[in-house]
């Protein structure tokens, strides 16, 4: 069971680092927008705060050629 255990231990702490990065452990992995697109800083940091639903809208905006501040608009 303990190779098991460090085995997990091991992985997590290895997830802390990704492409370099080191994430900050207060913020969620989903809260880092994907490398893809492409976002300026103010949109990381607008991305950041955005919800799982906003955040699939912008995706789909973003990857039509449009902006993550466009996906924000009215419904």
């Amino acid at each position: 069971m303990k190779p098991i255990a460090m085995v997990l231990t091991t992985l997590v702490l290895g997830a802390c680092t990704v492409s370099g990065v080191t994430l900050d452990p207060s913020r969620s992995t989903a809260s880092i927008a994907p490398d893809y697109l492409q976002l300026t800083p103010d949109e990381e940091n607008i991305w950041a705060g955005m919800t799982d639903i906003q955040r699939e809208r912008a995706i789909l905006f973003i990857n039509n050629g449009a902006t993550l501040i466009s996906s924000l608009g009215s419904r």
